[in-house]
């Protein structure tokens, strides 16, 4: 047995390892007293993360395999840095930081330990795996000359734009298929070059995510030992956020783990709203006996009340937290849309202090970012804050200002963006360095290599993370350009003037500068003035802002796919008169897990927005009875 087994009395050290954590519930303690293979379905707010990191802390006590170690693996990197960040706390949890461990992404897993060796194997080079970067190339080929045939077939596809966007390998056989509907028939002139244009993309480099599953189908299937590699090296398996696992994803994990080694699942079913995977009804989590943690130390008991009644499981939320406050329906005219989140950001100034407002998000959030619809107002994000929907990038990869602004939960992440994007530079000013070089993770190892200092690099590097740089008018680019060439002259090409490399094509994007500042703030803030006191708002869509926690939570209506406006559909279960839950389409148990994820953001104030037109009386009366109050946009 390879596994470690943990009993009561290990429980005693998490006051030494976390002593800011509480774990003395019957619910919590089953987790981190499980040594088989089983599943946790938890609530918002139930700390599931600190949980399990608490649980590795314990493990890396009594760890004695020096060449077999424990798998931690997550679909965010923001949970991926709460465990490390956890584990480093203690002489005992950084032995899980390095080998024989492994804490990452299930993507970053996948690539590490499968698909980049069968990528080598066939001597192919990655650039970038990032579904908007291919998006963009490969629409762009679809409409060039040496695709005639493909641009013919496309200018009749009410979809082209999609079908070529979304392509991807499928399996070990590396079909070409595309998530956005139907290619031509395998022997038809179109589909080769449909194929002949995803191979191109290939050899440049250029991958989508799902490209990387198929590969690592293609691995296993050539080399089969690899299976007993992987499980004898971990025979202990952790993955949190498990709702969000695609088939596709849990098909190879299960063929990795399976009946192989120790494997604990954690998640919320109810916080599913990944959608684009026509296998989502294989997933298997949670399994038959799988654990519960049914408390949320986030919220109170209104707040716990509002989001259990949208739960599309039915299973119970228990909020352990304080009450500070009684949620509010904000109802608005289709004339005032565009006051609504202004309003909001009153009641927030209302009900708190200055002082609990430092440091302390303020949110608000719709399901959908943009689109159209025959519909009244409030469909979307665009609805309510139109420059919000004009300032989302096409692409987080491969254009300098997306890459220098783009906001990352950490400085990390930052700092990763911050490298591909000097790469970028480099590689368009034809800087020696650059050649072949695929990866902004490996730029500074590059330059040291070849020139034996990078202090510059690390310098530029260090102040672009720090300081994004303002690409607002064009005395803000050629500042930008003058900064980056003054750390990057010694490495490009000698007669390279600064006059000549402010005037690269990254420089004169045109997206740089199009979008005028918002007043008030950027594109995604909304700064609101009351009460001689100043509020900022940041507003976002639901997946963006999944796994947050918020101090007030705005969450806006919007209309689906399947022509419903989400809170039209959702207010009469949270007022108590909802019927038939069990009957919900897919698309609409879409939408209230959309709205489960929105409402469970906040520890303190919720706020729902609806047009008072999709609100019928016998609705406000009984949300009003249950504690809620209705406040009526003028």
């Amino acid at each position: 047995m390879t596994a470690v087994l943990l009993e009561p009395q290990d429980l005693g050290h998490l006051v030494q390892f976390v002593p800011d954590l509480c774990f003395d519930d019957a619910e919590r303690q089953a987790a981190l007293l499980e040594n088989g293979s089983r599943d946790f379905n938890a609530v918002p707010g139930s700390g599931k993360t600190s949980l399990l990191a608490a649980k590795l802390l314990l493990l890396a006590m009594k760890w004695p395999h020096p060449h077999k170690g424990i798998c931690i693996l997550s679909h965010t990197n923001v949970a991926r840095e709460e465990i490390t960040r956890r584990l480093a706390q203690s002489v005992e949890g950084s032995r899980l930081l390095a080998y024989p461990h492994f804490i990452g992404t299930i993507h970053g897993f996948v690539n590490q330990f499968l698909a980049m060796a069968a990528l080598r194997q066939r001597e192919l080079k990655v650039d970038v795996i990032d579904d908007a970067v291919f998006a963009k190339r490969a629409w762009s080929l679809a409409n060039s000359n040496r695709y005639a045939t493909l641009r013919v077939w496309l200018s009749k596809q009410h979809n082209a734009e999609v079908l070529v966007n979304k392509l991807f390998y499928k399996s070990a056989t590396l079909d070409v298929v595309s998530e956005g509907g139907g290619l031509p028939g395998a022997h038809t002139a179109t589909y080769k070059q449909m194929v002949a244009l995803k191979k191109e993309l290939t050899g440049v480099g250029i991958f989508r995510h799902r490209d990387m599953f198929a590969y690592a189908e293609l691995a296993l299937a050539e080399h089969p030992h690899l299976l007993d590699v992987v499980h004898r090296r971990f025979p202990m398996v952790f993955i949190d956020e498990m709702q969000d696992t695609s088939w596709e994803q849990e098909e190879i994990l299960n063929r990795l783990f399976e009946n192989r080694s120790t494997v604990q699942r954690f998640g919320d079913v109810d916080q599913k709203i990944i959608s684009g995977d026509p296998e989502s009804d294989k997933a298997t989590f949670p399994r038959t006996g799988h654990g519960t943690i049914s408390t949320s130390k986030r919220f109170g008991k209104r707040i716990a009340e509002a989001v259990a009644s949208i739960r599309v499981s039915q299973q119970p939320v228990v909020g352990e937290a304080d009450d500070a406050c009684s949620p509010v329906l904000l109802l608005y005219k289709t004339t005032n849309i565009n006051r609504v989140v202004y309003r909001f950001g009153e009641l927030v100034v209302d009900r708190f202090a200055e002082d609990a407002l430092t440091n302390r998000a303020v949110r608000a959030m719709c399901a959908r970012r943009g689109g159209e619809g025959k519909v009244d107002p409030g469909r979307h994000m665009g609805d309510y804050w139109p420059a919000f929907e004009r300032a989302q990038p096409s692409s987080t990869k491969d254009d300098l200002q997306v890459l220098l602004q783009w906001q990352r939960a950490t400085l990390a992440e930052r700092a990763t963006e911050v490298r591909r994007g000097v790469l970028l530079t480099l590689r368009a000013a034809k800087a020696p360095v650059a050649d072949e070089l695929h990866d902004g993770r490996y730029l500074l190892r590059a330059v040291k290599e070849q020139q034996g200092d990078a202090t510059q690099l690390q310098q530029l590097i260090r102040e672009l993370t720090l300081t994004p740089p303002s690409f607002v008018s064009p005395d803000d680019r050629a500042a930008l350009a003058s900064t980056m060439y003054a750390h990057l002259a010694c490495l490009l090409r000698a007669e390279m003037t600064a006059e000549e490399f402010a005037a690269l094509k990254l420089f004169a994007n045109p997206l740089m500068g199009e979008e005028k500042p918002t007043e008030g703030g950027p594109p995604t803030v909304c700064t609101v003035v009351h009460s001689d006191r100043e509020l900022e708002c940041s507003l976002g869509t639901v997946a963006s802002m999944k796994g947050e926690t918020h101090l007030a939570s705005l969450v806006l209506e919007s209309y689906g796919k399947n022509r419903r406006f989400d809170l039209q559909m959702a207010l009469p279960f949270i007022a108590g008169l909802g019927k038939n839950f069990n009957k919900l389409t897919p698309a609409q148990q879409g939408q209230m897990r959309n709205l489960y994820v929105g409402m469970s953001r906040p520890t303190q104030f919720l706020c729902l927005a609806a047009n008072e037109s999709r609100v019928d009386a016998q609705t406000r009366l009984a949300l009003a009875k249950k504690g809620w109050e209705i406040d009526v946009l003028s």
